[in-house]
């Protein structure tokens, strides 16, 4: 089974050990609405994405 990239996201995200609440406190939406982004692939636009991983990068870096 192929990995999506909803599912290679969720893994990084615990893989840092990131909160999926303070997550979406950075992107500035609720942690429900970031599930959805996460749990359905069509939920997941390109621009979406570029939050998302934006967020992780900041956290990643707010955290060292």
């Amino acid at each position: 089974m192929a990995v999506t990239s909803t599912q290679s996201i969720n893994l990084f995200i615990k893989n840092q050990h990131l909160s999926f609440f303070i997550l979406a406190h950075k992107i500035g939406i609720n942690r429900s609405t970031l599930w959805s982004w996460l749990k359905f692939e069509n939920e997941l636009t390109p621009e979406r994405k570029t939050k998302i991983l934006n967020a992780i990068g900041e956290l990643i870096n707010e955290n060292r």
